[in-house]
């Protein structure tokens, strides 16, 4: 037995006892040491008729192994993991492209398809776990998943240095995504953002913000002749028309935000200017490796961005907040234990 935040049919986490099934072949169980709260959850939570009764929302986590089923090879019990949460179907383009995100293995991995990490334990087929670098926390490498979102959008910018990038959104990935620019090398970046503190933490590692109604003559003023990129993490589908109208000749479009109400877009001005829009999901093990990386490296400003860590009772409470807008949070852990605190590599 264990416990585990779980969705109730009155649509609300509660903290109940659940079952531990057997581990299936190929299948390893992870204590979890933090999990990350984003949209998606909010999406899931939130969004659906009828409530999820049932299900284990997280799909952010980090932690220790506790137990491998027989056949598994390479992984003890005690190592310390993170998990690229796509449970790939093995057959389709993605999965046999070098870099592809199996769409059917998104829906099917854990907190989507399966239960997830806002849970004392999780289990999970033993090819989705990454080992965690000794020079990286618990608590920060329950980062690598939306750090990994991050690392594929700007990637799919094809950005260098030297390149004018702006990014709309100073949500949790618009903010990985300027640290991830920074870490190679791209500093000509420019953050739009309407809220005051989002639009300081942007700033605070060195690149330039603006807001929405300034988009416009901020962008000019930088980018004399437009931006080589734009990275769209705020989800409003309003920014798009912007976006276009700053890029410069050939510039690309990235999306990565998410929203469900369509976008108007004059595409004159995308032919006229070659504009290329491309979209950007998940993540490759490339990406996730990347992540990974660059956390090792310290070059992700981890303590700015996780602005608060609850415990699973405090579960609900922060996925209403971040729905409504009312707090302050950027990124939002659960510990389920405190068995995290212990961790060597860093404190809580």
């Amino acid at each position: 037995m264990g416990i585990a935040a779980v969705i109730g049919p009155e649509r609300a986490l509660s903290v109940t006892e659940v079952d531990h099934s057997p581990l299936a072949p190929g299948e390893v169980r992870i204590d979890v040491a933090y999990c990350g709260v984003c949209g998606s959850d909010l999406h899931l939570f939130f969004d659906p008729p009828d409530p999820l009764t049932g299900h284990v929302l997280g799909h952010e986590f980090a932690g220790v192994v506790s137990e491998i089923a027989a056949d598994v090879r390479g992984w003890a019990v005690g190592d310390r993991v993170t998990v690229r949460p796509i449970d790939e179907c093995g057959d389709c383009t993605a999965c046999r492209s070098d870099d592809g995100v199996c769409l059917t293995g998104v829906v099917r991995g854990p907190g989507l398809g399966r239960p997830g990490g806002l849970a004392e334990s999780v289990t999970v087929p033993s090819r989705m776990l990454h080992r965690i670098p000794d020079t990286v926390s618990l608590r920060d490498a329950a980062l690598t998943e939306p750090l990994a979102v991050a690392v594929r959008a700007v990637g799919r910018a094809e950005v260098a240095p030297g390149d004018g990038v702006v990014v709309f959104g100073a949500g949790p990935i618009g903010l990985l995504a300027v640290e991830v620019l920074r870490a190679r090398g791209i500093t000509d970046v420019l953050v739009v953002e309407p809220h005051d503190a989002r639009r300081a933490l942007a700033g605070g590692s060195g690149v330039r913000t603006t807001t929405p109604d300034r988009v416009l003559e901020d962008s000019a003023a930088l980018f004399a002749d437009g931006p080589r990129a734009v990275l769209e993490c705020s989800g409003n589908p309003s920014c798009a028309q912007d976006a276009v109208d700053i890029l410069g000749y050939q510039g690309r479009l990235v999306i990565v935000g998410i929203s469900g109400a369509p976008s108007e877009l004059l595409l004159m001005r995308v032919a006229i200017f070659e504009t290329a829009i491309v979209g950007s999901t998940a993540y490759s093990e490339r990406d996730f490796g990347e992540a990974l990386a660059h956390l090792a490296a310290g070059r992700i400003r981890v303590d700015a961005l996780v602005t608060s860590v609850v415990g699973l009772d405090g579960a609900d409470a922060k996925l209403r907040e971040l729905s409504g807008g009312t707090g302050a949070d950027i990124k939002v852990l659960v510990q389920p234990t405190d068995r995290g605190s212990h961790d060597p590599r860093h404190s809580t």
